[in-house]
């Protein structure tokens, strides 16, 4: 029984580390609200720091695992990664749904043309809400009009056709999530206008490369569908 007990303070040694008591709950609760974690964000960096050490991220990895049914991933590399919490494969986890963060297809379609634009196209400087605005209406009418299709026949109200304001709103809508998410760091929190690319908004990357690549042809089945 001794054995028994020891072993499973060994697999939950996180817990025996001092600075547990003051981050833990915090890191727990910013993990299982969707949050990715890294060196920059959140603000907090005790918490990554306390991620960041080898013993406490295998020690929580068993813990989410046999208490949650949730994987603690870490990806990224050396100065770039960051960590999440992922379900298993069979899609459950004991996380109460209010917890759960699941992306609209109209904001992953606004965050791969903002990949498109920001790393296929080559506009490394696009760092703001409005500049990504202003280069959708001027250089991607196409992909424009398939996009405010596609919010517009998700949306409850069908009976008017989408607005430029709501239409910008919703573009507004995706990134603020993308920062709820950490995939962003808001120059001014005020403001949620100027932002910097998180090492973790690669996770749509890594998810989505092969339709990023041919997003041109998404826009296209989503405007023959008209």
């Amino acid at each position: 029984m001794a054995d028994d007990n020891t072993e499973k303070i060994d697999t939950y040694s996180f817990l025996n580390i001092k600075k547990a008591k003051s981050i833990f709950a915090k890191l727990d609760y910013t993990l299982r609200n969707g949050i990715h974690i890294q060196r920059e964000y959140p603000l907090n960096v005790n918490l990554y720091r306390f991620l960041n050490e080898s013993e406490n991220y295998e020690s929580l990895k068993n813990y989410y695992k046999d208490f949650f049914n949730l994987n603690l991933i870490k990806e990224g590399t050396d100065f770039n990664n960051y960590y999440y919490l992922n379900f298993n494969e069979d899609g459950k986890g004991n996380v109460p749904s209010d917890n759960r963060d699941y992306l609209k297809s109209e904001y992953i379609i606004i965050g791969m043309l903002f990949l498109k634009m920001f790393k296929l196209d080559g506009n490394i400087e696009l760092d703001s809400v409005s500049e990504f605005t202003t280069l959708l209406y001027e250089e991607y009418e196409e992909q424009k009009n398939a996009l405010r299709k596609l919010i517009n026949d998700n949306s409850s109200d069908k009976s008017t056709d989408l607005s430029d304001q709501r239409f910008e709103t919703v573009i507004s809508k995706a990134f603020e999530k993308f920062g709820d998410l950490g995939w962003l760091k808001w120059e001014r929190e005020d403001e949620k206008n100027k932002f910097k690319i998180m090492p973790s908004f690669e996770r749509l990357r890594i998810n989505y490369q092969p339709q990023i690549e041919t997003i041109d042809d998404l826009i296209k089945e989503l405007k023959d569908a008209e």
